[in-house]
C-alpha cells in the first residue's frame, strides 16, 4: 500500500503557505469567483482555471476547501479541454506548431486537474481522525474516480492524434485501481455531471472504459470512431467483468498486465513468468451480438458507430485472429495519392475530368470559391509559417484565422502537371495484402484513418503502376514523424465519374474509382463513391473512357448501387449491376408471383407530381 501511494504522490510539487494577496480557497470566494468568468468565452476561462490550478496546487490548503474548488470546476474544465481538442481535430498531421502549443496545453490542463485531485487524495488517506475527516471513504471514492476521468481525456485525446500516452500514466492508471480494490472501493456509486449516457458510475466502470479503448487498439480507428466508442463505453463497461487471475494455467484467460506502463493488450500466460499483477477480463457480453442491442437504440444510430466498426471492436475485445500474411521488412521509397480526388487525378493519366468545371461552387455573393484545384499542396507538403509571433499563449491559441483578400486564391489557371508533386513516403514493410509506410519529415500530410490511399512502387516512372488501398491504421512517432497502416483492395483501379439518375434526368458528376473484380478472392466489380450522395438502389449513370477503334471514347452505362461493401466518413465502396440486367431479373421474379407488368424505376415519371402530396 505504502508503495503505491509514493508513486501516485511524488509528483505533486512542492506546497507552501498561500501569501495574503494570493487567491484564497473559501466557499464564498470560490463561489463569487466562478460565477464571474465567462464562459462563453474560451480563451479567458481556460486561462483563468489554468493558472488558478497552477497556483493552488503550489499551496498549502485544507483538502475541503480543495476539493470545494475542484469540484466546483471540474464539469467545466472537461467542457473546455474537450473544445481546445475539437480546434485540433481534422486537421494535417502532425500539428503545427499553434495546434501543438493547443495539444500541450490541453494536456497541462488535465495534469494540473488530476494534481489537485491527488493532493486531496494524499491527505484523506493520511487523516487517521473520524472526526476530522468523517467521510473519509465517500471522499477516497470521489477523488480516485475524477483523477482517472482526467487521466482518461488526456489518453483519448493523445490517441485520437494518434500519439502515444505519456511515460508513467499508465502506470499511474493502474495504481490508482488498485487502489481502490485494496481499500475496497471499486463499485461504490458517485455522480458525474461530466458524462454524457449515464448519471452514476464507478471506479471500476471509469477504469474499464478507457482500459477498452486502448485494448481495442485506437490507432486503427478514425478520430470520431474513437471519440463514438470512448462515450458509448459509459454504458458498455458495465457488461465487463475484471478480477484478480484466478487459474494461472489457463491458456485461454484473457489478462491484462497492471504493472506495465506501456499500452494495455491482452497477454498471453505462455511466457509470462511472473502473474502476480495480471488480472483477467470477461468479455462475454461484448460479443457482436450484445453490442448490436445497443446499435439499435434509436439513440445509437445517430453517432457514426455502424455495423463494420462493431464487429472489429468485438473481435479486439475476445481473441483477435493472427495476421493471415507476415510482414516483409523493405526499405523502398513509394509514391502515395492521399484522398478521393488525388487517387482519382492520378488514376486519370495525372489530369483533370473534362467535366470538371473550374468553380464548381460559389457562395452568394460571389466572394470566395470553393473549387477542385489541384495545387502542389494536394500532393506535397505545406509549410505553415506565421507572419506575427505571439508570445502570450493565450493570445496564440484562441486567434481565429479568417480568409483575406491576399490570401484566397481566386485563380482560374489549371497548373500544369508538370508542377504537381506526389508525396514519397518510405515503406517499413509489406506483405500481400499491405504496407506499413513512414512519412519521415516534420512538415504535416493529410493522412486519416478510413481514407482512400493509391500506391506506386515506382516513383521514378510516372506511369507506374497503382494499387489501391485504404488506411487502416495511424500513428505519431515521436512528434515529426507518422506511419500508416494501408490495405490493398484492388492491384488496378479505372478513373470515372458517376452521376444519380432521377426523373429522366442525370445529376450532376462527381469522381468516382472503378475497381476490377478479383475471382481468387471472390471479390466482385466494385464502385468507390464521395461518402455521402449515393445510397443502395439508386440508379447512377456510370460514365467511363474505353478504346473504340483505335479512339478513346467516353461511354455511359446505367448502373444500380446494390449493397455496401465498405463505408468511411471519406468514401463509400458499393456492389453494384447494370440497370438492364438488375431490373430484368427483378421483373422476372416478380412476374412468377404476378401477371402485372412491373415498371422499371426510371419509367415511373408519371407518379413524380404527386410524391409531395403524399
Amino acid at each position: 500500500m505504502q508503495a503505491i501511494e509514493q508513486a501516485l504522490f511524488r509528483n505533486i510539487p512542492k506546497q507552501k503557505k498561500p501569501k495574503k494577496s494570493k487567491f484564497i480557497l473559501q466557499p464564498n470566494a470560490i463561489d463569487e469567483w466562478f460565477d464571474e468568468l465567462p464562459l462563453a468565452n474560451i480563451r479567458i476561462s481556460t486561462k483563468a482555471i489554468y493558472q488558478t490550478l497552477k497556483l493552488t496546487n503550489t499551496q498549502i490548503i485544507p483538502y475541503k476547501q480543495r476539493l470545494y474548488f475542484l469540484e466546483k470546476i471540474h464539469s467545466t474544465t472537461v467542457d473546455l479541454a474537450s473544445n481546445l481538442k475539437k480546434m485540433n481535430l481534422n486537421r494535417k498531421l502532425p500539428l503545427d506548431e499553434k495546434h501543438q502549443r493547443i495539444a500541450i496545453l490541453l494536456k497541462k490542463l488535465h495534469k494540473q486537474t488530476t494534481i489537485g485531485y491527488k493532493s486531496v487524495l494524499r491527505d484523506i488517506l493520511a487523516c487517521k481522525l473520524f472526526f476530522v475527516c468523517p467521510n473519509k471513504q465517500k471522499i477516497m471514492t470521489l477523488t480516485i474516480a475524477r483523477i482517472i476521468r482526467h487521466h482518461s481525456l488526456c489518453l483519448i485525446a493523445a490517441y485520437q492524434f494518434y500519439n502515444a500516452p505519456r511515460n508513467g500514466q499508465w502506470n499511474e492508471v493502474h495504481q490508482l485501481f488498485l487502489l481502490a480494490h485494496q481499500k475496497k472501493l471499486l463499485n461504490k456509486k458517485l455522480l458525474d455531471p461530466s458524462f454524457l449516457l449515464v448519471e452514476e458510475t464507478t471506479i471500476q466502470a471509469l477504469y474499464l472504459q478507457i482500459l477498452l479503448i486502448a485494448i481495442a487498439d485506437p490507432y486503427h480507428m478514425a478520430q470520431h470512431h474513437i471519440s463514438s466508442i470512448f462515450k458509448h463505453l459509459e454504458e458498455w463497461a458495465s457488461l465487463v467483468a475484471i478480477q484478480p487471475l484466478q487459474d494461472k494455467n489457463n491458456k485461454n484467460t484473457l489478462a491484462i498486465d497492471l504493472s506495465s506502463d506501456s499500452q494495455p493488450t491482452f497477454s498471453t500466460l505462455d511466457n509470462s513468468e511472473e502473474v502476480d499483477n495480471f488480472w483477467e477480463l470477461d468479455t462475454s457480453k461484448l460479443d457482436y451480438e450484445n453490442l448490436m442491442e445497443y446499435y439499435d437504440n434509436p439513440e445509437v444510430q445517430t453517432t457514426e458507430i455502424n455495423v463494420e466498426l462493431l464487429k472489429q471492436l468485438s473481435v479486439s475485445w475476445g481473441i483477435a485472429p493472427n495476421r493471415n500474411h507476415s510482414r516483409r521488412s523493405s526499405q523502398d521509397n513509394l509514391k502515395i495519392a492521399i484522398g478521393l480526388n488525388n487517387v482519382h487525378y492520378v488514376l486519370n493519366n495525372y489530369s483533370e475530368p473534362e467535366w470538371l468545371q473550374e468553380n464548381e461552387i460559389k457562395d452568394s455573393n460571389n466572394t470566395l470559391e470553393l473549387k477542385d484545384n489541384y495545387s502542389n499542396s494536394s500532393f506535397s507538403s505545406r509549410n505553415v509559417n506565421s507572419s506575427v509571433k505571439v508570445n502570450d499563449i493565450w493570445g496564440n491559441i484562441f486567434q481565429k484565422d479568417f480568409p483575406t483578400k491576399d490570401t484566397v486564391d481566386h485563380s482560374s489557371t489549371p497548373i500544369a502537371a508538370e508542377e504537381k508533386q506526389l508525396l514519397e513516403w518510405k515503406m517499413v514493410n509489406e506483405s500481400t495484402s499491405g504496407y506499413c509506410l513512414l512519412w519521415d519529415s516534420s512538415e504535416s500530410v493529410n493522412a486519416k484513418v478510413g481514407e482512400l490511399i493509391a500506391v506506386c512502387q515506382n516513383p521514378n516512372n510516372k506511369e507506374g503502376e497503382w494499387f489501391v488501398g485504404t488506411v487502416r491504421w495511424l500513428k505519431c512517432v515521436n512528434t515529426d514523424k507518422i506511419q500508416v497502416g494501408v490495405h490493398i483492395i484492388a492491384p488496378d483501379a479505372l478513373a470515372v465519374s458517376t452521376a444519380k439518375f432521377i426523373s429522366m434526368q442525370e445529376g450532376l458528376r462527381s469522381r468516382a474509382i472503378l475497381l476490377p473484380a478479383i475471382p481468387s478472392l471472390k471479390q466482385p466489380k466494385t464502385l468507390i463513391t464521395t461518402a455521402l450522395g449515393y445510397d443502395t438502389r439508386d440508379q447512377v449513370i456510370l460514365d467511363e473512357y474505353r478504346l473504340i477503334n483505335s479512339n478513346i471514347t467516353s461511354v455511359k452505362t446505367k448502373i444500380v448501387l446494390l449493397e455496401i461493401v465498405e463505408k468511411s466518413s471519406h468514401f463509400t465502396r458499393f456492389k453494384y449491376a447494370l440497370a438492364k440486367d438488375f431490373y430484368n431479373t427483378d421483373n422476372k421474379s416478380s412476374s412468377k408471383s404476378t401477371n402485372k407488368d412491373t415498371l422499371a424505376l426510371d419509367e415511373d415519371t408519371e407518379f413524380d407530381s404527386i410524391w409531395d402530396d403524399l
